[in-house]
């Protein structure tokens, strides 16, 4: 790293420390993992940031080292256990993000075995784009002849992958203000949950996350990524996350199921 990219990054965390109560740290978190400065990443974890906050773009610090071809971060933050079921808003987990940079290395910590989608979805796109190295690594993995035939299947039959328990992401902005999650018409929001139900082309979700990605209403809230996970609470969950075949009642906008080609990944559309 060079000086004045060190410089930046102690000046922010100065910055940063002096005002612990209040601050924000999950912003400079990602700014962290951009800087390429391990220490800082370190720190920042063991004053409270969360790797698991999402940009904009709903990418995670993990997903950004990963792209980024970053193994010393990739390395730390996988020491705090990131989870690895998050998705961006291009339906991304870690471990596409491994397949599209080629990163064998990464694939075997990332990848969720027991998502067939995740799975499927990734080799699809290795065979696409003839990513070599994760190829080979997804065959010590999988064997050879598994690697081939979902590779393969996935790109002549995605629906045939598409299954109840998948994890999905889907990205929307409301029709209106919704000041319950700090979001007006230009916020970017994301669902992220699990399949429910497959009715032929059609596939029911439940969501268990709903995260605005770029809050700018201070008034609302004083953090820039918002998170609102599934509760106990019946009522708050069908309101903001709905339930499976039940869109969210707080958005006028959202389906109740929708075509299985919204979850399939740009790269294989």
């Amino acid at each position: 790293m060079s000086r004045h990219v060190k410089l930046a990054a102690t000046a922010l965390l100065f910055v940063s420390l002096s005002g612990f109560a209040q601050y924000d740290y999950n912003n400079d978190f990602t700014k962290a993992v951009a800087a390429h400065y391990p220490p800082l990443v370190r720190l920042l974890i063991t004053k409270g940031g969360k790797q698991n906050v999402q940009d904009a773009a709903g990418d995670t610090p993990l997903m950004q080292a990963i792209r980024s071809h970053d193994r010393e971060i990739t390395d730390l933050l996988m020491h705090y256990q990131p989870d690895l079921l998050l998705l961006n808003t291009s339906n991304h987990s870690a471990a596409t993000e491994a397949v599209l940079a080629d990163d064998a290395d990464s694939l075997p910590a990332v990848l969720v075995r027991d998502d067939p989608l995740q799975v499927a979805q990734s080799l699809g796109i290795a065979t696409k784009l003839n990513k070599r190295r994760v190829l080979n690594r997804f065959a010590d993995l999988l064997g050879a002849p598994a690697v081939d035939e979902m590779g393969h299947g996935f790109l002549s039959s995605p629906l045939s992958y598409i299954e109840p328990g998948s994890r999905v992401a889907y990205a929307f902005s409301p029709t209106e203000d919704r000041p319950d999650v700090c979001a007006k018409p230009a916020t970017k929001l994301l669902l992220q949950g699990k399949i429910c139900k497959v009715d032929g082309d059609r596939i029911s979700v439940e969501w268990q996350l709903l995260s605005n990605l770029d809050n700018e209403d201070m008034h609302c809230s004083p953090q820039k990524r918002l998170h609102f996970a599934r509760k106990q609470d019946i009522g708050w969950s069908a309101k903001f996350l709905g339930s499976c075949g039940a869109a969210p009642e707080y958005f006028s906008n959202l389906p109740a199921s929708f075509d299985y080609r919204q979850f399939i990944v740009p790269e294989l559309r």
